[in-house]
């Protein structure tokens, strides 16, 4: 098949979303399929040679200060600009099948288009934060214009955010898709009420990482440590998690590694690191427990999923998607999210105890095949296969 992409971002822009859209496109060439990628991202850097990419800009990109320069987002409404390249694009490929995985998919081409699949990566079909968690920090039943608008002021100012509360439900109407995509029962089990379209959960998969010797590597403890890997957000949870260590509450060393800065001064036994890919999978593996702390509903937590196909426990909170992953005193320990006496005990726990440790761990490397491409990617593949004879 021939299979174009839709991306807002792709590397060397780096996040969850960013490297499954790039693992993806490599995992399809892999197995014999014609990909393309289109995305806002100038300059990309596919890991695969054999995908090729192709750069859309926005019309808004002049008009709309961004956040971050690397990250301008497309809005939930088509964009002219967008909306001409991409039909541009469609026309000189004639794609079997596009594979949308943000906003720039509202600006595909709505009248003699090929099939088009979703996926939700996170909740921004029904939130304009996409996380459904409300900026003073209480979880979100729901959206409302009403709500949604006082909740992005806090973040985005109260012009912007009426604009996005008003604008994300028209986008979700005007998206042109005929399947949508969830890697959890969790995320379709919250935007299914607002899709008049069919979800099919496919979960997650990791990609073969680089081998130990191609990969040169910062000073870490050589005692055995926590590791902490992603977003310093305070909906991550990485604040109480700090706290904790400040506290000496856990005799180990934590290491963060997180391409952002923290908002905070650290103390305590704690090293603070920027790891590329591969070095961050040399990293876990050496790491005695990873720790996820979210606080909100995790959509995915694919950090969760590379630690335990590296063979690591994994100590991680009650929310979202996260319990789907974890198997609670299976391969690895769960907790309630914001409580900060269960994490400690959790990761004292499993930090002294080696034979423990051990067992999960075991438990871990039997389990992985779940998250392996080989189980997922067909899945894709065959949704693919079934919009494709569905809009025939």
């Amino acid at each position: 098949m021939r299979i174009l992409l839709v991306t807002d971002f792709f590397p060397p822009v780096r996040g969850g979303l960013e490297t499954h859209v790039d693992d993806l496109a490599a995992e399809l060439a892999d197995r014999g399929h014609d990909v393309h990628v289109a995305t806002l991202t100038p300059d990309p850097t596919p890991s695969s040679p054999d995908v090729q990419v192709h750069v859309v800009a926005t019309s808004m990109q002049r008009l709309i200060r961004h956040e971050r320069a690397d990250r301008p987002f497309h809005p939930p409404l088509p964009d002219p600009g967008a909306r001409a390249a991409l039909k541009a694009l469609v026309r000189a490929l004639r794609p079997d099948v596009v594979h949308a995985h943000s906003w720039l998919g509202v600006s595909l081409p709505r009248r003699d288009r090929p099939p088009v699949v979703f996926t939700a990566h996170d909740y921004a079909l029904v939130c304009q934060l996409h996380t459904l968690l409300r900026t003073s920090g209480e979880r979100c039943d729901g959206p409302a214009f009403g709500k949604c608008v006082a909740c992005g002021a806090r973040q985005y100012g109260a012009a912007r955010s009426a604009a996005l509360a008003t604008t994300t439900p028209m986008g979700r109407r005007l998206l042109p898709v005929d399947r949508v995509l969830t890697l959890s029962e969790y995320v379709a089990s919250r935007i299914r009420p607002y899709l008049k379209v069919p979800i099919d959960v496919t979960g997650g998969f990791v990609r073969t990482a680089a081998a130990d010797g191609e990969v040169e590597m910062p000073v870490l403890p050589s005692r055995p440590y926590v590791l902490y890997a992603g977003d310093p957000g305070v909906h991550k949870g990485l604040d109480g998690l700090l706290d904790l260590w400040a506290a000496n509450a856990v005799p180990a060393p934590l290491v963060v590694a997180t391409t952002k800065p923290l908002a905070r001064t650290v103390t305590g036994d704690v090293t603070v690191v920027t790891l590329t890919r591969g070095q961050l999978a040399l990293a876990r593996r050496r790491a005695a427990v990873a720790v996820v702390p979210s606080l909100w509903d995790e959509p995915y937590g694919m950090v969760a999923v590379e630690a335990l196909t590296s063979g690591v426990p994994v100590v991680a909170t009650t929310v979202g998607t996260l319990p789907e992953l974890v198997g609670d005193g299976i391969d690895g320990l769960l907790v309630p999210p914001g409580d900060q006496l269960a994490l400690a005990n959790a990761l004292r726990d499993l930090v002294g105890d080696g034979a423990r440790r051990e067992q999960l761990a075991a438990a871990a490397r039997r389990r992985a095949g779940r998250f392996a491409a080989a189980n997922v990617v067909p899945r894709i593949e065959a949704t693919y296969a079934a919009v494709a004879r569905v809009v025939a």
